[in-house]
């Protein structure tokens, strides 16, 4: 058990559109719960307001998701990339997250004056949220490990891999242009081992006699895939292309499919949305 905690595990979507979603879609059910069962003695609370204050305890989830998404994708970025994120970090932040869910229930239930802003009325709703949802939440991580993990232990290439033919010949030459139309950077297309995209920049890793190289280009991931007209450079993530004919091996556990490149770079993450195109690419001769 103690070794399953360990098991990397996906961290969250970092795209503000998805955390809002997510956000919006916790607070409506918390919302229609609430207001519907009336639980933990709110049925026979009376109140001429009862029903919109038991449902602003919604808003009340949405802006603890939010809280999250601010301080673990902006204010902790680093901390919270799924290159460190294990399952019992998921876990822990979900504890945490309960904690503050607790929290901001006693600064809303005291903005409504219904509730005194106490510590021992903080604990008490800490207590409440850590009842309702701490064993369902721990149990569904779990789950949620064991079917990745599964999912993801089929090879994603053949074994041994498939030696593609070569998609270049031996002198064609990418030129990479940057926004600015000034900065280039031109290799020979073999060479290339994948470009990752971060912000509004884009990092080259590529090979020079044998060594990896890497270049940054202020540009889009999307303007340097139209600069290379190949069908073996492939978007294998929404950040990531990669050149399949430099891919050495494939490996898989909870985070999804990684692919090790040649000449010792760092791995490629593959998303789920890429995964069938990708495993038809690789197995091209």
């Amino acid at each position: 058990m103690l070794a399953v905690l360990r098991e990397p595990y996906p961290a969250r979507d970092p795209r503000y559109s998805r955390a809002m979603v997510q956000a919006l879609l916790s607070g409506s059910m918390i919302a229609f719960i609430l207001v519907l069962l009336q639980p933990f003695g709110s049925y026979s609370w009376q109140h001429p307001y009862k029903i919109p204050i038991l449902a602003g305890f919604g808003l009340v989830a949405v802006v603890g998701n939010l809280t999250d998404f601010f301080v673990t994708q902006k204010l902790f970025k680093p901390y919270f990339s799924e290159s460190n994120w294990t399952v019992w970090k998921e876990i822990l932040r979900n504890m945490l997250g309960f904690v503050l869910a607790g929290f901001l229930c006693v600064v809303y239930g005291n903005l409504v004056g219904f509730m005194p802003f106490t510590l021992t009325q903080v604990g008490y709703m800490i207590a409440i949220c850590f009842v309702v949802g701490a064993l369902p939440a721990t149990v569904l991580i779990l789950l949620n490990y064991a079917y990745l993990a599964r999912k993801y232990s089929a090879p994603l290439l053949a074994s041994p891999p498939v030696q593609p033919t070569a998609a270049f010949g031996e002198d064609t030459i990418l030129e990479l242009v940057a926004e600015n139309e000034k900065d280039r950077l031109a290799i020979p297309a073999g060479n290339l081992l994948f470009i990752s995209a971060s912000d509004n920049y884009c990092t080259v890793y590529y090979t020079r006699q044998g060594e990896l190289q890497r270049e940054l280009l202020r540009s889009s991931l999307s303007r340097l895939e139209s600069q290379m007209a190949s069908p073996r450079i492939v978007r294998c993530h929404r950040s990531y292309l990669v050149n399949l004919d430099n891919v050495a091996a494939a490996s898989g556990n909870a985070q999804g499919y990684k692919l090790r490149l040649k000449a010792g770079a760092e791995q490629v993450p593959v998303s789920r949305a890429y995964i069938p195109s990708l495993k038809a690419q690789l197995l091209v001769c």
